[in-house]
């Protein structure tokens, strides 16, 4: 990925909080993923659900962590240096990495191309949307240098692929392109169509007819590359959050490209397949709660599953009621994410999920603004808020009904004359117990012992069945 700022456009583009929470169609959080380069995901410690210790830790400690596996079955075959005429100082061997689940190389600290689009990308989400609100030219022209800069001037724009995302160094062909790992990287495209969309609705003049079809081959050569490259198509055959984002920027690009039909048959398709095996009946994600830094990996999840249930709602598609073969929903995820002991990790990147299930499902009981009152107190007068409304949404379960008293079930408000108060909302799964469905291996092993989730990151049947086979928790 070439990436050539000016000091100046830099500076404006690192002025940005990318951490804060975004969109019309996706949602977005802190993250602390691993940028190019990694040689493995990042950090660790297995989180316990909170009210189910006892019966998640017997089972959690008795199987092999991913990155344990991999180093007690993966032997090194190093490569020693191609001469001996030379004295032994000046010669060298070279190993291949080894993936560990919870161990970044610090090599990928050095660069900046992931973080570059992630900030990019939400500086012109935040300025289409001042452009929306304010009609001032001077955002929209801001959001209309920024992706020049990025994906249309030849000397600074990003090539339409990921050939060397998250490349792994070494000897041989795996150190010379990238691994499957490194869509995630271009994640923040979502957000780019979608401030392309939002300054295109409200008839920018700096948005020229020029400059969008330009943009729309752009986005027809990276569609191309997703769905034909080799890279794109081990991305999007993962059963975890590879397949999820692939998934989202998939049907977004052709959204864009106009390709509705394209959009929707791309959303439909993971919703009918991988999902399925994504949630079990308690709402644990297997794929996800096993990784050593299970709470970040649940929420990243979950913030590609909402953002694919945004697009479907922006295509007229209801992905939200969408249910696992668990009978489990993105609620149903949502729920026992935010019940789960963090273990030292950062509970606030499940704050937008919250807010934007809360929107979707609805909250009789208080629950979600329970735990936002106590995780961020001021969340009202956060982006996140205002992108997270029960108005936003056509096929949740909010939508099509008065929307007063929906949030959080406020009964404050009444509702219209001759109408009924009753909040509408959505039961996420099964009822508290024991799972009524038996376990049976993901799709993902239909043809192989084990799986790869991340670079050199392995996992088996085996070793995800107690987590798909943990007790539905008693919500309040």
């Amino acid at each position: 990925m070439r990436r050539v700022h000016s000091r100046a456009r830099g500076k404006r583009f690192q002025s940005v909080d990318s951490n804060a929470p975004a969109a019309t169609i996706e949602n977005d959080t802190k993250k602390r993923e691993s940028t190019s380069l990694s040689v493995a995901p990042v950090p660790t410690s297995v989180a316990s659900h909170a009210s189910n210790k006892n019966q998640l830790t017997p089972a959690r400690s008795a199987t092999q962590a991913p990155g344990e596996a991999v180093a007690k079955t993966t032997k090194a075959t190093c490569t020693p240096s191609p001469t001996t005429n030379v004295p032994p100082s000046a010669t060298w061997t070279s190993c291949p990495y080894v993936g560990r689940d919870g161990k970044v190389n610090p090599d990928v600290r050095d660069l900046t191309g992931p973080a570059a689009i992630n900030t990019m990308s939400q500086y012109a989400l935040y300025g289409s949307i001042a452009f929306a609100t304010k009609r001032t030219a001077k955002y929209s022209q801001d959001v209309v240098n920024a992706i020049d800069i990025f994906f249309l001037y030849p000397s600074t724009k990003m090539n339409p692929n990921v050939n060397y995302g998250q490349m792994v160094r070494g000897n041989g062909p795996e150190g010379k392109k990238g691994t499957f790992t490194g869509v995630l990287d271009i994640r923040g495209i979502v957000k780019v169509i979608n401030a392309i969309l939002i300054l295109k609705s409200g008839g920018s003049a700096e948005w020229t007819n020029s400059k969008d079809e330009d943009m729309r081959s752009w986005v027809s050569d990276y569609t191309r590359w997703l769905e034909d490259s080799d890279i794109g198509a081990m991305a999007s055959t993962r059963p975890n959050n590879h397949v999820t984002f692939y998934t989202g920027q998939l049907a977004a690009s052709k959204l864009y490209v106009g390709d509705k039909q394209g959009a929707i048959n791309v959303l439909q398709r993971f919703f009918k397949n991988e999902f399925r095996d994504q949630i079990a009946a308690s709402g644990e994600q297997p794929f996800e709660g096993i990784r050593a830094k299970p709470l970040h990996y649940r929420s990243f999840n979950l913030e590609a599953l909402i953002m694919n249930a945004k697009l479907g709602d922006a295509l007229g598609i209801d992905l939200w009621s969408a249910k696992s073969k668990y009978g489990a929903t993105i609620q149903t995820a949502l729920d026992y994410a935010i019940t789960c002991d963090p273990n030292g990790e950062d509970v606030l990147d499940l704050v937008p999920h919250v807010a934007a299930v809360s929107a979707a499902y609805g909250d009789p009981t208080g629950r979600y603004k329970s735990f936002l009152s106590k995780t961020m107190s001021n969340y009202e007068s956060r982006p996140l808020w205002f992108y997270n409304q029960p108005s936003a949404f056509t096929k949740s379960a909010t939508s099509g009904k008065s929307k007063r008293g929906v949030i959080f079930g406020r009964d404050d408000d009444a509702s219209e004359e001759g109408g009924s108060n009753e909040q509408p909302t959505v039961q996420g799964g099964p009822v508290a117990g024991r799972p009524s469905i038996p376990f049976a291996c993901p799709e993902a092993f239909k043809d192989t012992a084990k799986v790869e989730i991340d670079n050199g990151i392995y996992v088996t049947c085996e070793q995800l069945r107690p987590f798909y086979e943990t007790n539905v928790p008693q919500l309040e």
